[in-house]
């Protein structure tokens, strides 16, 4: 079990076009993403996602509302889910995989209740 690098941070925002400027302004570049409801701003191999707080996150069945959290890039997913448990953390969402790139991903808490995601790209 290895953590490659940190893929994303999920932040909530009112405004996803000021805020993207905001960013832009930066020096991040705006990517494509999967709905008019998120932007995902690119810095680097890492991004910077911008959600608006104002709908619940459906995403591949994951329909809680949206919350700040970070997301690493894993090297063994099903070990995350035997891990997490084991040190301490609790799994929010059993891995599943996405459809638009065929990664997966798990939702899970630290011990003080902190989102977070684990996600695996096959290379």
């Amino acid at each position: 079990m290895k953590i490659r690098y940190l893929h994303h941070i999920l932040v909530p925002v009112r405004d996803i076009e000021r805020a993207a400027t905001f960013y832009c302004d930066l020096g991040m570049e705006r990517v494509a993403s999967l709905s008019s409801h998120i932007a995902w701003m690119q810095f680097g191999p890492n991004q910077l996602h911008l959600w608006t707080n104002d709908e619940l996150h459906t995403y591949n069945g994951w329909d809680h509302e949206p919350s700040p959290h970070f997301a690493i890039e894993g090297d063994d997913i099903w070990e995350y889910q035997r891990r997490i448990p084991e040190i301490g953390g609790q799994i929010l969402q059993d891995p599943k995989q996405r459809p638009h790139d065929g990664s997966w991903y798990l939702f899970a808490l630290d011990p003080d209740g902190n989102r977070f995601e684990v996600t695996q790209h096959d290379e």
